[in-house]
């Protein structure tokens, strides 16, 4: 998991790791035999590194004064292969440490690569495959009894994920329980589990904050109020978790568990709390070193060495059968519950509606505007109203001839939903039947431009234009 307190941090380092594995490739070093003198100055420098930038520094020294040992003692010496050094080197740092956040990682060498080729466009021909994966985004999908289920592999990069998150996010956007399955999600990014958090809450809260060691410094990760999309703040929500599940995929479901949002349904995880950065030791090396603390708001701690502890306990080959049996309950009530109270809100949506008619009719159009939006904001907010009901109601006040008030819903469309060629279409139809056409016929030319097809509008326009020449 690499939580990075700074985009151009974040950045530079994964162009370094990037390149040092393009060096590699390049240089046909990575599968070259280790010798005595080569594993002292790498566990030299994983000394130096450990020390100067763990998080907690007194670990560090402990783990710095081990390796120190490890090459005195010469207790490589039968190892010769690369990657059999560093996963024993990060067997016995573990052994340490307890962090399974720290390893050392070999850089392994690309036999698809040719001699000579351009590192920097492998760099980008790399970024275009990432661009083209599923963004850890395995599988989306709605149960019977109209649950959404998001199998989530890993926390991509937000600069890379958030498109392919909110596309999810809006296919089980209407379901009336939802289960996120991070059973193989081994960690990611931070921001974008604060991004999928915030989700799930209206609050303006936060969810987590990281301590760093460089810089003595707290990052807050908080609430993100506009996503862009409908949020679900009262959606019953269930997590599952196991073994496998790693870093951020725990802070994912700790921050929930903490402020009480979801319930945890599984097998305890791994336990890696501490957030950190890859560090380069040599061409053929590098390290991956806990810089940060993730500490909690509400419960001032975290899961590092212990883990999410789940709400119910259950074996793993029984838990998505368990979950979506849980849901389904948990479903039919939120639906009872938010079916009645969209009742209540539509009667008084409808009632303030009539109001606005009567204001719009003894000419007091302000405060029937004020009324007008007021309702459809509300109605938007709540999910019981979007583009197509405020059209087609402007519409039926438009065929009774009730102008004012279809303007104003209508108008209200455009705004709400600007890039819709047939809201503008709409609105345009009202401001001739009401006879504006020099209105009518700006809309009409917006409804085109957003539409090249919409060949009722090109009608229009041609109308309007031959009466304005008359």
């Amino acid at each position: 998991m690499i939580m990075n307190p700074g985009y151009k941090r974040r950045i530079k380092i994964i162009f370094s790791v990037i390149l040092i594995g393009f060096t590699s490739a390049l240089s046909q070093t990575g599968d070259k035999m280790l010798n005595s003198e080569e594993q002292a100055q790498i566990l030299h420098t994983i000394s130096r590194l450990i020390m100067q930038n763990y998080i907690h520094k007194e670990i560090g020294d402990t783990c710095a004064r081990f390796l120190e040992k490890q090459i005195d003692s010469n207790a490589y010496s039968e190892i010769t292969h690369p990657r059999e050094f560093s996963d024993r080197v990060t067997t016995d740092l573990l052994s340490v440490h307890q962090d399974k956040h720290i390893r050392l990682q070999s850089v392994e060498p690309d036999e698809n690569k040719l001699e000579g080729e351009n590192p920097l466009l492998v760099f980008f021909l790399h970024a275009q495959e990432e661009r083209k994966g599923d963004m850890g985004i395995r599988e989306v999908k709605i149960f019977s009894g109209n649950i959404g289920y998001l199998d989530l592999r890993s926390f991509e990069p937000l600069e890379l994920s958030q498109p392919r998150i909110i596309n999810a996010l809006q296919l089980i956007q209407n379901t009336d329980a939802v289960i996120i399955d991070l059973r193989n999600n081994n960690g990611g990014n931070p921001a974008t589990v604060q991004f999928l958090c915030s989700w799930f809450f209206s609050d303006s809260l936060t969810l987590n904050q990281i301590f760093w060691r460089r810089g003595n410094y707290t990052e807050y990760f908080r609430v993100i109020e506009d996503m862009g999309i409908p949020k679900r703040p009262q959606v019953p929500l269930f997590i599952l978790c196991g073994g496998r599940t790693f870093s951020a995929a725990e802070e994912f479901a700790y921050n929930l568990q903490a402020q009480r949002r979801a319930t945890i349904i599984g097998e305890q995880t791994a336990g890696g709390a501490n957030p950190g950065y890859s560090f380069a030791i040599n061409e053929r090396f590098n390290i991956f070193i806990p810089t940060g603390e993730s500490i909690n708001p509400v419960t001032k701690s975290n899961w590092e060495g212990s883990g999410v502890r789940p709400d119910i306990a259950i074996q793993e080959q029984n838990v998505l059968s368990f979950a979506i049996e849980k849901a389904a309950r948990a479903a039919r009530i939120y639906r009872e519950k938010t079916d009645d109270l969209a009742v209540e809100i539509l009667a008084d949506m409808a009632r303030r509606l009539y109001t606005a008619v009567d204001l719009f009719k003894t000419g007091k159009d302000t405060a029937a505007n004020e009324i007008v939006y007021s309702v459809l904001t509300r109605g938007i907010s709540e999910r019981l109203i979007g583009e197509w009901e405020i059209n087609t109601l402007g519409y039926r006040y438009l065929v009774q001839k009730e102008y004012p008030i279809a303007l104003a819903l209508l108008m209200f469309n455009v705004q709400s939903f600007p890039y819709s060629s047939n809201a503008y279409d709409s609105l345009g139809e009202a401001f001739l039947k009401s006879g504006v056409p020099d209105k009518a016929l700006i809309h009409y030319r917006k409804s085109l431009e957003l539409n090249p097809d919409n060949q009722n509008a090109r009608l229009m326009i041609k109308e309007i234009e031959a009466m304005e020449h008359k």
